[in-house]
């Protein structure tokens, strides 16, 4: 079992794999009559199809041949829209690290837009945001950086400066400059994202709480955990000041501020208003009061309270059952990391602008019954003899949500965790 934790500049970044198949016919069968014009058709629609409907699974090893096909045929029949074919493939190559193919797509439908639809049209910002993604995947982050404000720009020009819809292109932006070490920038930009909001609604208005919390989620991946819980306060706040706010929206609200207040240890305010909405009047629908009581078990567990631990884990798995959503077997399958901190690295802590690079330590553990660390071992270090004693330090004074079967928790063996760090180009070439 695997668990991945990132600095923030990896920390957004993240996708589930589920399985389709679809047939495409060979690109170049010997043998075959010439196809007609809407034979090509059929088979270029139906490689469409193939491809989306294994890029929306994401399988995209599967999704690449059809892909290919797609735009093959494409470019052969001068079909319409044959843009997207190059920016659907370009997609597929950059999830699989084909960095300089998907570069190449990319700017051909770049170049195929605005020769039709003119510098500033809608339709390139679909494909400049993908480029820039590309880029970050490949650390290219200056020029993501630039790519992608230039996408912002294409969307301000046709929907005003302070439009809501730039706000996936600002997040992106937000990791390029992350990787960049512009934490600065980062955090204004993030700001910016929340008061287009509040221009667009208004700052109590109840449309604006998504983009609180948002912001709360960036404070908490940064580590500005009391940041954090004023942007999760502020959203309650307004969802309080409804005379008919959505109960489902107010828990997950109160989780958020649960979870800091764990972090915190300062705290319980929001732990008693959670045990008091799931006490109270209307009970809550299975999903919320499956994961508010997941919440209250982690709670008790990090304060060794660990009866109270095991009743609120039976009684959260017993609600998820209760529900098609989520399955409480999947939910609670492997152990998860309750309040783990990484320690900073000397980048981290330093205030020089020195060139950094990112590296990777991975630890293998088993975690016990009462979601306490055991057995720690270094798989894998680079560069070597990085913040090895102190990950395996915090790692041990860390409390995990223990496996479940059946809603009792168990042992886990052979847990693996992955952690980028960043550290000194210059420091380790003196050593």
């Amino acid at each position: 079992m695997a668990i991945r934790s990132y600095l923030p500049v990896v920390a957004l970044l993240a996708l589930t794999v589920a399985q389709a198949q679809a047939q495409v016919p060979p690109p170049d069968a010997v043998g075959l009559p010439e196809q007609t014009e809407d034979s090509q058709t059929d088979e270029l629609t139906a490689a469409r199809r193939g491809r989306d409907a294994l890029t929306a699974a994401a399988d995209f090893s599967g999704a690449l041949v059809p892909a290919e096909r797609s735009l093959e045929l494409a470019l052969a029949s001068d079909a319409p829209n044959r843009e997207s074919d190059f920016v659907q493939l370009a997609r597929i190559q950059s999830e699989l690290g084909q960095h300089e193919e998907a570069e190449t797509n990319y700017l051909a439908a770049i170049d195929l837009l605005e020769e039709r639809e003119g510098q500033n049209s809608m339709m390139l910002i679909e494909p400049y945001h993908g480029l820039g993604r590309n880029y970050i995947n490949s650390r290219r982050f200056a020029e993501a950086v630039t790519v992608l404000e230039h996408a912002r720009d294409i969307s301000q020009r046709n929907t005003g400066l302070f439009n809501i819809e730039q706000s996936m292109l600002i997040d992106d932006i937000t990791l390029a400059l992350l990787g960049q070490g512009d934490t600065t920038a980062a955090r204004e930009l993030q700001l910016a994202r929340l008061e287009n909001a509040v221009r667009r609604f208004g700052a109590d208005d109840p449309r604006t709480v998504p983009f609180y919390q948002h912001l709360g989620e960036y404070y908490d991946s940064s580590r500005l955990r009391v940041s954090a819980r004023e942007q999760y306060q502020k959203a309650l706040d307004i969802l309080d000041s409804q005379p008919d706010t959505d109960q489902a929206m107010t828990l997950e609200s109160l989780r958020r501020l649960v979870q800091i207040e764990l972090m915190l240890g300062d705290s319980d305010a929001a732990k008693l208003r959670l045990e008091q909405a799931l006490a109270g009047s209307p009970e809550p629908e299975p999903l919320d009061r499956g994961l508010s009581l997941a919440l209250l078990a982690d709670y008790a567990l990090v304060q060794e309270d660990f009866e109270s631990a095991a009743r609120y884990y039976a009684q959260a798995y017993a609600a998820l059952g209760q529900q098609e959503q989520v399955d409480a077997d999947e939910y609670f399958g492997q152990p998860t990391m309750i309040d783990f901190v990484a320690p900073l690295s000397a980048v981290d802590m330093g205030r020089r602008s020195d060139p950094y690079a990112w590296g990777t330590i991975v630890l293998e553990f088993d975690v016990n019954s009462m979601g306490r660390v055991e057995n720690v071992r270094t798989a894998r270090i680079e560069p070597s003899n990085d913040g090895e004693r102190a990950y395996t330090r915090r790692l041990r004074e860390t409390h995990f949500r223990p496996r479940l079967e059946g809603g009792v928790p168990v042992a886990t063996n052979n847990v693996e965790l992955s952690h980028f760090f960043r550290y000194y180009v210059r420091e380790r070439r003196r050593r």
